[in-house]
């Protein structure tokens, strides 16, 4: 009900104006006061007329505005169906059947039940930590190694390329044995999962790709004996000579396969002795697996590649019961800590956030400079932005980075109870 003060010179009057005003009160009104009530008859009705115009535009925007989300949805699906029936033919085995799905965005485990998970699942699952080199991968690492001894809980050994290809061909009676374990961790470990009975948990840490790439750089030219800095020597080439050489790490671990790595299946790999954009020569012998594996993925066509990486982000959060991120170490101890229960942060100190100055661009930059201008320019990162060739190197990571922040975000939401 709207209320207005109607004043004449010798009274003073309130009248309660009803949303269903009889006519003959308004005529009234009008015949008391006249000069007061016809400009706010009026002005009610000229208002009432626009808000009633402004409703029905936003009702018809909102209408339209559901009807191109329904839209956009249904095209989603069709092309998530696509990629999917895509992925089942040609690449079968990156469809993981025995893994719980996201703690905080899932809602549900990833396997054939689908049925929704409860903490004691997480809890109860062997897990398993895909490694990833100077992302903090070795500080989870030694932190688990801690964890086991101090709960007594049984540890495999670090799974290695070459360890990963003895446990995929273990038989019956050995993988009995293997079911035991509960912790795992391995730079070759994802798809473990499958080789196991019980229920089964994949964590890991990710990092900024060029900040990996930079970081990785400079690991190896001072530990040639690591065996991601084996196959060719970090200090005979340039950073992006480099980059173009590694490529996209964490997308090679998760289209991992172990047969690649088999001496006996060397046909499944066309060799290059050449690394990209560099005129440096790889021996063909005795290839670490890693490198195995990124030889068998450069024979993946674009839409190959294409549809890989968009069922990687469409089911990252189905892989991974929690991800973590490098530069939010601290809190990504945490995220492990509430999902699987095991004191992560508090028993491993040195799990907190990393930056390391020498690392930043401008860095880099200085610590060239008695080079020649064209390897000033391959090893400054800022020339990359526009290098449709390492670009494309570092693609499948940055779309995988891109969207493990997405879900860490709202991990961290759901977590602390808070947004950002």
């Amino acid at each position: 009900m709207t209320f207005v003060h109607l004043v004449s010179p010798l009274i003073y009057v309130q009248i309660e104006i009803l949303p269903m005003m009889r006519v003959y009160e308004s005529v009234l009104l009008f015949l008391l006061f006249p000069t007061t009530v016809l400009p706010f008859i009026w002005q009610q009705s000229s208002s009432s007329n626009k808000i009633s115009r402004t409703q029905k535009e936003v009702a018809e925007a909102l209408k339209m505005l559901t009807v191109q989300q329904t839209k956009q949805e249904l095209f989603e699906n069709q092309q998530r169906a696509q990629t999917e029936a895509y992925i089942l033919k040609n690449f079968p085995w990156i469809v993981k059947n025995n893994s719980l799905g996201n703690y905080f965005t899932s809602g549900r485990t990833h396997t054939s039940a689908d049925v929704l998970h409860d903490g004691k699942d997480y809890t109860n699952s062997a897990i398993v930590f895909l490694h990833q080199s100077q992302s903090g991968g070795s500080a989870i690492s030694d932190c688990l190694e801690t964890i086991a001894k101090k709960k007594a809980l049984p540890k495999s050994e670090f799974m290695s390329g070459s360890k990963r290809v003895k446990w995929d061909k273990m038989d019956e009676k050995a993988r009995a044995l293997g079911d035991k374990f509960k912790i795992h961790s391995g730079d070759s470990a994802f798809g473990l999962c499958d080789q196991l009975r019980g229920k089964c948990s994949y964590f890991t840490v990710v990092r900024n790709p060029m900040e990996h790439a930079l970081s990785t750089y400079q690991h190896c030219k001072t530990s040639l004996g690591d065996e991601r800095c084996s196959v060719i020597n970090a200090n005979k080439v340039t950073l992006r000579e480099w980059i173009l050489h590694q490529g996209s790490t964490v997308f090679q671990k998760l289209l991992f396969r172990s047969d690649i790595c088999d001496k006996r299946n060397s046909h499944l790999i066309t060799y290059n002795n050449t690394t990209p954009g560099s005129k440096l020569k790889i021996k063909n012998e005795n290839l670490p697996c890693w490198y195995k594996q990124k030889l068998h993925q450069q024979q993946l066509t674009k839409t190959d590649r294409q549809h890989l990486i968009n069922y990687i982000t469409d089911n990252l959060d189905e892989y991974f019961a929690a991800i973590g991120l490098y530069d939010e170490l601290e809190n990504s101890a945490h995220i492990f800590e509430h999902v699987f229960q095991l004191p992560f942060s508090r028993v491993c100190k040195n799990l907190k956030n990393t930056r390391n100055d020498e690392l930043s661009v401008g860095n880099n930059r200085a610590n060239n400079n008695n080079k020649p201008r064209d390897d000033l320019y391959e090893n400054d990162p800022a020339n990359f932005q526009y290098d449709s060739e390492v670009l494309d190197a570092l693609e499948p990571d940055y779309q995988i980075y891109w969207k493990a922040q997405q879900i860490f975000k709202q991990q961290k939401q759901r977590l602390f109870n808070k947004i950002e």
